[in-house]
Order: structure tokens, then C-alpha cells, then sequence
């Protein structure tokens, strides 16, 4: 759910208020405290919007690699809650099959050899998990939280993390609006490709999966397993790979 980046002043003087609260009367087992308090904003969304050349440069990234790889992407906004991430930039790396590690030195000379409207455009940090799912590392969370510390009032970031079944989890921080848009709050859609919702919506309506009908043994196999008590006297529960005399007749399994 999105949540606010920045306490406000109002988030603050109602922490203090229920704070003060729950200190009354409070009385302590082990002399220890803890007070949490969670702020949300409820149906707060965003969309990411990836140009045709991002998302061609995204997917050939993800799907030619075998190890992690890592880019930047050009990002402007539009609107209150959307972005468009223009194009992708891969930046001097050493990967390995589950890391990513930057030579601060080479990665510095890449920046500034950026021209100044590329380099004011580079709002986004995307990378590949190759074959595992796309949930942030310890490591993505302590590189979130140093970019986030540059961030300044007005600006905003895109995370992207990316495998290759195709699963993406994104997070936005919007120092704007104060708003962290937390991978479920956000869309992620091609540009020039809105016309497709309502092809796929015709295609499910036309394309039906097959069922079988089960034939009456393996019907009584099921039977069988799941316990089944026969009706004819004498008999209890049956194994699904005997023999057994009912009324005469014999169930071969």
C-alpha cells in the first residue's frame, strides 16, 4: 500500500498524541517500551509507462544475459501519478549470477560523459534477477535507501527489478507528492500499446481451455482414496489397488 517518505507535521503532532496516549497507565513487565505507528494513503496508484525502445532494450537485457545486469533509464513525468521511462542506459559494471558491483571510478567518468539533459533525466535503477523472483535483496534496500537520501523536495525515483519469466516488482519514491508507491500500487504499461487491453479481453472470451471428462474408474479411484465406504455389508474403507467381492461384482483397479 502506498505510505508516505516524509513525516509531516500533522503525521507528527497525531504520532505524539497516541504516544502519549498509550503512555498512560502503562505499565512494563522488563522495563522495555516499543511503540510503532504505520501511515498509509488507501487507493493512492501509479503507472510507469516504458517507451517501445526502453521495453526492447529492457527485455534484450533480461533475456540475453545469463548473469545479473543493471541499468539506469531517462525518466519524465506525466501527470500527478504517472512516468515515462524514455530510454535505457547500461552503466560500467562487474556482475556475477546473483550481484551487481559498480567501479565508482569508471561509473563516475560514465555520468559525466552524459549530456546535461540525459544526465537530469536519469530518475530510474533497474536490474535483472536472472531465474529467481523478483523481490528487493538486503542489498536492493540498502541501495534504495542511499539514493533515497539524495532525493531532494520535487524530485522522484523508479527501482525496477526484473527476471526472466518476465515478473516485475517496482517502486517509485515521489519526494513531490510524498508518496511511496510500493510495487502493487504501480502498473507497468507499454506506451502506444493501450489498444491491447481490449484485444486480450476479446482473445479470453474466444480462446476456452479443453476439459476432460474422467472416465468412471479413474472416478473410483478417487473414491477409493478419499476413503470411500462401501454400501454393501461387510465391507469398510477400501485400498484403491485390491480386489474386493461387492454384491457379487469385482472392482478391478
Amino acid at each position: 500500500m502506498a505510505r508516505p517518505i516524509v513525516m509531516t507535521d500533522t503525521m507528527k503532532q497525531k504520532a505524539q498524541q497516541e504516544f502519549l496516549e498509550m503512555l498512560a497507565g502503562t505499565k512494563m513487565s522488563d522495563g522495555k517500551l516499543s511503540y510503532s505507528k504505520s501511515f498509509t494513503y488507501k487507493d493512492a496508484g501509479a503507472v510507469v509507462w516504458l517507451s517501445p525502445e526502453a521495453y526492447k532494450k529492457t527485455l534484450a537485457l533480461v533475456t540475453e544475459f545469463s548473469d545479473e545486469v543493471a541499468w539506469h533509464g531517462t525518466v519524465s513525468r506525466s501527470g500527478d501519478d504517472e512516468f515515462i521511462i524514455e530510454d535505457i542506459f547500461v552503466y560500467p559494471q562487474e556482475v556475477t549470477g546473483s550481484t551487481v558491483n559498480t567501479d565508482q571510478e569508471a561509473y563516475t567518468k560514465w555520468l559525466y560523459e552524459l549530456d546535461d539533459d540525459t544526465f537530469n533525466k536519469v530518475r530510474m535503477q533497474g536490474h535483472a534477477h536472472v531465474n529467481m523472483g523478483v523481490s528487493p535483496s538486503g542489498v536492493d534496500d540498502r541501495h534504495r535507501q542511499q539514493i533515497l537520501e539524495q532525493l531532494e523536495d520535487g524530485m522522484f525515483y523508479i527501482f525496477m527489478v526484473w527476471n526472466k519469466r518476465l515478473e516485475v516488482h517496482t517502486l517509485i519514491y515521489d519526494m513531490e507528492r510524498n508518496i511511496l508507491y510500493d510495487d502493487k500500487d504501480v502498473e507497468v504499461k507499454l506506451l502506444g500499446n493501450e489498444g491491447m487491453d481490449e484485444f486480450l479481453a476479446d482473445a479470453r472470451e474466444k480462446v476456452q481451455k479443453k476439459t476432460f471428462k474422467k472416465s468412471k474408474t479413474e472416478t473410483a479411484k478417487e473414491r477409493l482414496a478419499e476413503g470411500f465406504e462401501a454400501e454393501s455389508s461387510g465391507f469398510g474403507y477400501c485400498s484403491p489397488f485390491d480386489h474386493y467381492e461387492m454384491g457379487g461384482r469385482a472392482w478391478k483397479l
